[in-house]
């Protein structure tokens, strides 16, 4: 099989190109994404307890228990709208809700690719994989790319955009070998030859990726 790919035009696949890296952390738990975009749906500053209701009706369908309404919003109040906050990315009280900031890094609309994969079971797991500054560079490549792609092909492109303070090839082709491409090849999204250094996309995994 050819190792040649092509691998143009890869950046507009990339939700998360103008995050900060330090940022990404936010992006690894399905409930925020949710969040961000009923946020960015209904452009206004919404209460908790209708942020509540609709992330019930995002993750249930809206069918829940007493509950299950508390454990949502104990985790929005005390773990998802802080860590948003934080990052920069919504303004959040208590008393009156949560509403985007103004001229945010992040488009809602950008979002859908992680949207769609936070809707099946593995949700959380795919995205702790994926959301990464080379891992989801890795994906939104492969994903560009009509062959299997070597491990030097992806070596030099990370440190030529110097992803991840990754400047160096050789030192990117160690990274990739020993960490990034094992974590996502654990995830489904991809086969990973370290005998050939050869990376193959997984078909059904793609269809989903960002």
């Amino acid at each position: 099989m050819s190792s040649e790919a092509h691998l143009g035009g890869t950046s507009d696949r990339d939700p998360l190109k103008n995050v900060p890296a330090e940022c990404y952390d936010v992006f690894r738990h399905p409930r925020r994404i949710r969040v961000l975009e009923i946020l960015g749906t209904h452009r206004t500053r919404l209460s908790l307890a209708e942020l509540t209701t609709a992330i019930i009706e995002r993750e249930t369908g809206g069918v829940s228990t007493g509950k299950a309404r508390h454990e949502i919003r104990t985790s929005l109040v005390h773990n998802h709208l802080p860590r948003l906050a934080d990052a920069g990315l919504l303004e959040f009280d208590a008393d009156t809700g949560a509403e985007l900031v103004d001229e945010s890094p992040v488009h809602p609309a950008d979002l859908s690719g992680l949207l769609d994969l936070c809707a099946g079971p593995d949700g959380q797991a795919l995205l702790e994989a994926i959301v990464h500054p080379v891992r989801i560079r890795i994906v939104s490549m492969l994903s560009a790319a009509t062959n299997p792609v070597s491990v030097d092909q992806f070596a030099a492109k990370l440190a030529a955009s110097s992803v991840d303070s990754l400047t160096d090839a050789e030192r990117a082709k160690l990274k990739l070998h020993h960490a990034h491409l094992p974590r996502l090849a654990d995830a489904g999204i991809l086969e990973f030859d370290a005998d050939s250094g050869l990376v193959v996309a997984d078909e059904q995994a793609m269809s989903i990726a960002p």
